[in-house]
């Protein structure tokens, strides 16, 4: 009984602990300029959304949360496709070359990105889609393709093999065997690539910062950076543009986390 105490105590803690820089950045944000003096800790006395306005209009971050929302939106549908399509290949089809295609995935989850930074930059350049949202998405997409692979390849496996030779036998051809057999009970996985793709596109900085650099075209992440300068700081601005950047992914989370849990442990236990 005590141990089950202890458990819910420690448990409690550690959400505080975890939450708390949230909620902090929530106080800092909702606070008047002249509260500032008072410890971060302490709630906001008086509220106001005068610091989210001015971010929102002068901070440019209603044109920065459409960029970062056309980005991420594409970025996670496309991914679907993408993974879906090449994971089903490699699980329900036999082809020359399949290892090799394989391998070359399995590559792809062991280079990290800082590591290609200059030749995907120097190509994104040849192809003059510096200062695109195409040309994010593309790096963006082939950065991120693997290790969606590998997932849905994970809960393919899972599938029995009955359902598409069944399929097969009764003429459906094979994209109709993906859509229509395959596909729809393949939908944690699909949920869980939509929210991990869509976080990582809508938190990413360093490609971003990398191949936007002209202010129309930049995303919220990039967009905080003009909160704070080599010897100042926009206290309210940084922590009310955070908050903001924050809202739609704690929103997804909450309506799709028991898919999203799914999706994430279907593959260990098929």
């Amino acid at each position: 009984m005590y141990g089950r105490w202890i458990l819910l105590f420690a448990l409690g803690v550690i959400a505080v602990l975890m939450a708390s820089p949230l909620i902090l950045t929530v106080f800092t944000s909702l606070k008047p300029s002249t509260e500032l003096v008072n410890p971060a800790w302490y709630p906001p006395l008086s509220v106001t959304f005068e610091h989210y306005v001015r971010v929102w209009t002068d901070g440019g971050f209603s044109r920065y949360f459409f960029n970062t929302l056309l980005i991420s939106v594409i970025d996670a549908a496309v991914m679907i496709v993408i993974a879906s399509l090449a994971a089903y290949a490699m699980v329900f089809i036999e082809f020359r070359g399949k290892l090799a295609l394989q391998i070359l995935f399995l590559i792809g989850l062991m280079i990290p990105v800082t590591a290609i930074v200059l030749p995907l930059f120097q190509i994104v350049r040849s192809f003059g889609l510096l200062n695109t949202h195409f040309g994010v998405i593309l790096a963006d997409l082939a950065l991120a393709v693997s290790v969606f692979v590998f997932m849905f390849t994970s809960y393919f496996v899972g599938v029995p093999k009955a359902l598409h030779e069944a399929a097969r036998i009764d003429g459906a051809t094979e994209f109709q065997i993906y859509r229509r057999v395959i596909m729809p009970i393949a939908m944690p996985a699909v949920v869980t690539t939509a929210l991990l793709e869509f976080l990582w596109s809508w938190n990413d900085l360093l490609l971003r910062l990398l191949l936007l650099t002209q202010d129309e075209m930049r995303t919220l992440s990039v967009g905080l950076l003009n909160f704070q300068g080599t010897m100042t700081r926009d206290v309210t601005g940084l922590s009310s543009g955070t908050v903001i950047m924050a809202i739609p992914v704690v929103i997804l989370f909450l309506f799709f986390q028991r898919h999203f849990v799914r999706g994430m442990t279907a593959g260990a236990v098929k």
